[in-house]
């Protein structure tokens, strides 16, 4: 796989925010343009932003509208999502894979945007980032420490390294970051999204029961092409799940069923605190993950 890595972001750049999933409102929309702005940098909102249709921010044609044009304006540097929800799997059957491949550039989100770092990474190659969003997480009046610090960090270039907390199965593995919101991540069970070479599994969600999140994680292992290639397991932390006995039962489970080393803890959340991951990057995962 020839991956394509975006180049760096810096101060005085352009950064577009577009909604290519759920409804977004206009104060957050407006006071994270006005954060990025005093953070330095120049910022264009996607021309449908506050479009909306039932749950979705406008209907499917817009929404890829805005993703195209954000890759294809030559102006904007890193495209930022403005939140999750749901929505990006519509979009699938209309990108232009091509007008990503051929205007490589750094692409944030994470929740349902999962589902196109996925198929970017399938389909383009491209090296995009799971990572804070502009409404979600940068409409605040002072986001979270770490969270802002590891987003600045990456897209600046430099190397984060995230610490894990549990140990399920000792060992190291390389590979690509591959996984994300596992919820949405299933959603694609059915199309071609599941990369070609050895990848590192990160998964984390909210809000699921653990015999969903079951459910989910079995999806996965019944997937050929996703036993042979998976080398290890970085499991992120998954909030608001019912039984917090049954999860960790679960993921040593399902460690021991796919037999690769296995960590868990680490800041893959929907929670405040979250570090910035490149999707698709190389990696080392020996008790911690490093990126090079």
């Amino acid at each position: 796989m020839n991956l394509l890595k975006p180049n760096p972001l810096h101060k005085g750049d352009t950064i577009a925010i577009i909604a290519p999933s759920g409804a977004v409102e206009f104060e957050p929309i407006m006071r994270a343009k006005k954060y990025f702005e005093n953070m330095g940098y120049r910022v264009k909102l996607g021309k449908n932003i506050f479009a909306s249709e039932r749950y979705l921010a406008g209907d499917d044609s817009k929404r890829a509208e805005d993703l195209h044009c954000a890759f294809a304006d030559e102006e904007v540097k890193a495209i930022v999502c403005a939140r999750g929800g749901y929505g990006a799997i519509r979009l699938i059957k209309l990108i232009d894979f091509e007008i990503i491949r051929s205007n490589p550039k750094i692409f944030c989100g994470y929740s349902d945007v999962t589902a196109l770092s996925a198929m970017f990474l399938k389909h383009a190659d491209l090296i995009t980032y799971s990572s804070p969003m502009a409404a979600s997480d940068f409409s605040c009046l002072a986001p979270n420490h770490l969270t802002e610090k590891s987003f600045f960090k990456v897209l600046s270039g430099e190397n984060d390294f995230y610490m894990s907390k549990d140990t399920y199965i000792e060992g190291k593995a390389e590979g690509i970051t591959f996984g994300g919101n596992l919820s949405t991540l299933v959603s694609l069970c059915g199309i071609d999204f599941i990369p070609d070479e050895g990848f590192i599994f990160f998964a984390e969600d909210v809000n699921e029961p653990v015999y969903k999140l079951d459910k989910m994680l079995n999806q996965l292992i019944n997937i050929k092409k996703f036993r042979k290639n998976i080398q290890g397991i970085a499991f992120g932390e998954f909030t608001g799940v019912d039984d917090d006995k049954w999860l960790q039962e679960l993921l040593i489970e399902t460690a021991n069923i796919l037999n690769v080393p296995a960590y868990g803890g680490f800041k893959f959340t929907h929670a405040e605190e979250k570090q910035t991951l490149p999707y698709g990057a190389y990696a080392l995962l020996d008790g911690g993950l490093s990126v090079y």
